[in-house]
Formats: structure tokens, sequence, C-alpha cells
């Protein structure tokens, strides 16, 4: 069942992205095939000197094209980059101010099963029930 309505059109634009998707894989099917057969029963039947002139300028091509797909990466990169700074920034909580002078703050430390109390200004009470009575030493038999 979609989460989406029917009326939302995202059904006719995922129909339309599939044909594409399947358009586009049938070919570069086809032209791998062509090219297959093309490198194997040489039906050009060209020279020698011919085939050298095209290979280098298939060299020049892919050198190009492997460029451009340098420069595409990079800029995915950055912009992934960009995209989890931006994330970092927008989980971080808001700026609390200081409590007034004179009030309590309280302070739980689950980790080591302890309660902080402070006055500002005044006394500190550490609360620690983890800590046995009688300064954490134990009793001698």
């Amino acid at each position: 069942m979609s989460k989406t309505g029917e009326s939302s059109g995202r059904g006719a634009i995922s129909r339309v992205r599939r044909g594409a998707v399947v358009a586009a894989l049938v070919v570069m099917a086809a032209l791998l095939v062509a090219g297959l057969v093309g490198f194997f029963a040489d039906p050009l039947r060209l020279p020698p000197e011919v085939l050298q002139v095209l290979d280098q300028r298939a060299s020049v091509v892919s050198m190009f094209i492997g460029a451009v797909g340098l420069v595409i990466a990079v800029a995915a990169l950055l912009l992934q980059l960009r995209s989890d700074r931006r994330q970092d920034t927008a989980a971080e909580p808001p700026v609390r101010l200081p409590p007034a002078a004179g009030t309590q703050t309280q302070l739980n430390m689950p980790a080591t099963g302890g309660t902080v109390n402070a006055v500002q200004g005044g006394t500190l009470n550490i609360h620690n029930p983890a800590t046995p009575a009688g300064g954490g030493q134990e009793p001698s038999p």
C-alpha cells in the first residue's frame, strides 16, 4: 500500500522514471553488442593506419570523459560534505542562558550513579548512592 495518495502524481513520475531507466539500459546493451561485434568481426576492413588514427582519437576522447567524471566526483563529494555540515549544525541544541544568581542547578550523572546539586555562588552538594557509608572503606572483620 502506498503512503502517498493516487492524486499526488508520484505514480506517474515513477512509471516515467522506470521507463527511462529501462530505455537507457536497452540502449547501453545495444551499444555494447555493437562495440563487441565491431571489435571482433572488423566489419569495415579498415587499413591499420586509419585504425591507428581512430585509436588515438578514442584515447583523447576517453581522457576528457575521465576528467569530466573526476570533476563530477569532486563536486559530489563537496556537496555531501556541505550537507553533512548543515545537518551537524542543525542538530546542535539551542543556546541556553545561565540561570540567575542564587538559583539551584541539578546535574544527574547516570553513568556514575550520582547527582550534583549546586547553588550558584553558594554550596556544592554531591550525592553518590554507589559510595558506601563510611567514606568508601570496607568495614574490617
